[in-house]
């Protein structure tokens, strides 16, 4: 299996003594939306003749599916010889490389947050929210889940070997968060972006949606993808954000990565927050990464620092959607920090208390999808260091999407959720 631009996963089904061969398959499938239109990208789609790209099975990724007799294994894409350019996991490898010629290694912690919802055919998309009446946040048992799925989802994540910290129930009925311990962040990647098709297709299995919508129902709090952030010396070492004796015995260049992420917080969202939906969760007052500012272990900020140091010390980034594509999410983060390592930026002073009360900067994530899109665009050093063709690419899909949008005549407020949104992503996000 491979992702798309969309963070949707492709594959196909290989007998294992074929594992090694690679794959010939239409690089169109990268130039697509979400309803399989193909866009015009040059160089990619009708105007070279619909080419083929080829999937590399990477053996050492292979690890037992949640399908019978079925085990999964990550591709790589390659197009004429070459990794493929606008390939979201080679996106991300560039980025992996380019702190490795800094003499570091990206380490990555995904926290994945979702709503179950339950079947009800008179509304949009087939969908509604789950009933568990004695719910609560962190909960187990009756109030977490009533489904059994929390245990499928446990289990099957275990056997997959995606190295779970643990499952639990959030802040709403259905929603629930699975967390993954922290890793090489190509391999961190890999397990986010295959847990989400295994969450997903489980819960179908059992006749219930999981969705990774930003916000699903504008009465609930929305689900973010957040990545927690570290660097180790190639080769092996310490934790190079850690400092004791340092103020808040943060490195400067764990002070360096923060002000980079803060000076390209707007050209961050569009590959943290893909939807036209994602932007009814980054709103002040639902505690999701909004602000451009960083705290000590406080989740009003959108660059959070918790309090634990050593081995464990780390960013953790709020901003990113639960439906943004792991890969891309992981890579525009990883060039936003670097370039300010590069740039030599420093974070400036944390966010104290309240940061929705009263936050300590004016700057914020753009407040649309269309916002977003031209803030990355303003961004030439965000945009040259993830990749002209891939630049080119996805804000191709994401213009596509807005020209959809913009077509149904809804207005866009953070106060509602439209059947369009819910019938468009529940089958996909």
């Amino acid at each position: 299996m491979w992702s798309d631009l969309n963070g949707l996963s492709h594959g196909r089904y290989v007998p294992a003594r074929r594992l090694h061969e690679h794959g010939h398959h239409a690089v169109t499938t990268l130039c697509m939306n979400i309803n399989r239109d193909i866009l015009p990208v040059d160089g990619y789609a009708a105007d070279v003749g619909f080419p083929d790209l080829s999937t590399v099975p990477l053996v050492e990724t292979r690890r037992t599916g949640w399908e019978v007799d079925t085990d999964v294994v990550i591709a790589d894409l390659e197009f004429n010889g070459e990794p493929l350019a606008i390939g979201p996991r080679n996106a991300l490898q560039r980025a992996v490389d380019a702190w490795r010629a800094l003499g570091y290694e990206p380490m990555l912690g995904f926290e994945m947050e979702f709503y179950v919802l339950q079947a009800d055919p008179d509304a949009p998309g087939g969908f509604g929210p789950l009933h568990i009446p004695s719910h609560r946040v962190y909960g187990v048992g009756t109030g977490g889940d009533t489904t059994g799925l929390m245990f499928d989802l446990f289990d099957a994540a275990e056997v997959a070997e995606l190295d779970l910290e643990g499952i639990m129930g959030e802040f709403h009925p259905g929603q629930m968060e699975l967390n993954m311990k922290y890793g090489q962040a190509m391999d961190a990647a890999d397990r986010a972006f295959i847990c989400k098709d295994m969450t997903r297709e489980l819960a179908a299995h059992k006749g219930y949606c999981i969705t990774y919508m930003g916000r699903p129902n504008a009465a609930m709090v929305g689900s973010g993808l957040h990545i927690n952030f570290s660097l180790v010396p190639v080769g092996g070492g310490t934790n190079a954000f850690d400092e004791a004796g340092a103020e808040y015995g943060l490195s400067s260049l764990a002070r360096q990565c923060l002000g980079g992420l803060i000076a390209h917080h707007e050209g961050l969202a569009v590959m943290s927050a893909p939807t036209v939906n994602s932007y009814k969760r980054l709103v002040p007052g639902i505690i999701a990464g909004y602000w451009a500012n960083w705290g000590l272990d406080n989740r009003s900020s959108t660059y959070r620092i918790p309090y634990e140091r050593g081995a464990a010390t780390r960013i953790e980034n709020r901003m990113p959607c639960g439906s943004a594509n792991p890969y891309l999410a992981a890579a525009v983060m990883l060039n936003a920090a670097l370039l300010g390592v590069v740039d030599g930026l420093d974070c400036g002073t944390p966010q104290a208390g309240d940061g929705d009360e009263a936050p300590n900067t004016d700057r914020h994530t753009p407040h649309n999808l269309a916002e977003a899109v031209a803030a990355y665009e303003a961004d030439a050093l965000l945009c040259e260091a993830m990749g002209n063709d891939l630049t080119r690419a996805y804000l191709a899909i994401r213009n596509d999407e807005l020209a959809r949008w913009d077509a149904t005549g809804n207005t866009f407020t953070v106060d509602d959720v439209t059947d369009w949104e819910l019938t468009e992503y529940l089958p996909f996000y």
